[in-house]
């Protein structure tokens, strides 16, 4: 059965934009004519896709089914542009990049020097600490933190390792003392770091192994550099990566404690897609991440 892809096109972006009207607007339509267009093709198909309201838009089970696999022609027509044209080979065009907050610079450290080493390469990169689907997204790498990633939609390749440790501000330190044994620890305020140290203060290594300290989460966050901050500005002690606080530590401006408490070093992950072709200029991405294995050195 034949169909015409235009309609198909637009019903992929009326999901994607969550409305005819966004969608119309990207495709320089009216949103008349887009929904004339998404009810042609649910004529042609014999079943409905939409799931309309006064005030939104969506999917019905076959719908979803559906834009499961229509959000992936895109991505699947570029890749048989690249592999026309012999792109997959060469490090050029735009890479499209997703990666957490990066106030600590060292991830735009990495892809500086990247760019600077291939001129021929693009960057569009997006800071979020959602999970983007890399496929309806058309990225081609997603770069993450913590936990081993499940890997049913992509590839995960391990770049490297950083050191968790303790730190607090001197002004911390000199109101509430520092502690000298893992025990102290459930006095103090804690600065708890989702994902990449959710319970790593409360897994310390005391004289006798692991201990569970339980202390006040006096801040909870999901950003590195949110934690960071609030360690510097006297708030508690937090779990850190060493690459994102070694000026800080460097300048005193925190303080490292109980060194060596924290047994667990976080992992950093570059993530493809499975299943679509990886351009030049992601092949060299990932070449040139795991060749820096310099950046998972902790200070001290």
């Amino acid at each position: 059965m034949r169909h015409d892809l235009n309609d198909v096109a637009v019903f992929t972006a009326v999901v994607r934009l969550s409305g005819f009207t966004a969608a119309g607007r990207e495709l320089g339509l009216p949103g008349s004519a887009v929904s004339k267009r998404v009810a042609r093709l649910e004529e042609q198909l014999g079943f409905p896709l939409l799931l309309r309201t006064t005030r939104s838009v969506g999917l019905t089970e076959a719908g979803r089914r559906f834009y499961e696999h229509t959000s992936r022609i895109p991505t699947l027509l570029e890749d048989a542009v690249r592999a026309a044209l012999g792109s997959q080979n060469a490090a050029s065009g735009t890479l499209r990049i997703t990666a957490p907050p990066d106030d600590a610079g060292v991830i735009w450290s990495l892809l500086t020097g990247f760019l600077q080493t291939h001129p021929a390469v693009d960057l569009e990169l997006t800071h979020t600490l959602e999970r983007v689907d890399l496929v309806a997204a058309n990225i081609d790498v997603a770069l993450r933190g913590g936990p081993a990633p499940d890997t049913t939609e992509f590839t995960a390749h391990k770049l490297f390792e950083s050191r968790i440790l303790l730190a607090a501000s001197p002004d911390y330190l000199k109101r509430r003392g520092t502690p000298l044994q893992a025990e102290d620890l459930a006095v103090h305020d804690g600065i708890c770091m989702d994902p990449w140290a959710p319970n790593a203060i409360r897994r310390v290594v005391g004289d006798g192994g692991y201990v569970r300290v339980h202390l006040r989460n006096r801040v909870r966050a999901n950003s590195l550099e949110t934690a960071r901050r609030a360690a510097v500005d006297g708030l508690g002690i937090a779990p850190l990566l060493a690459l994102t606080c070694r000026a800080e530590l460097d300048r005193g401006t925190l303080v490292e404690v109980l060194r060596g408490a924290l047994p667990d070093t976080a992992p950093f992950w570059a993530l493809t897609p499975k299943g679509r072709t990886r351009s030049g200029a992601a092949t060299a991405l990932l070449d040139w991440l795991v060749a820096r294995t310099d950046i998972a050195g902790g200070p001290g």
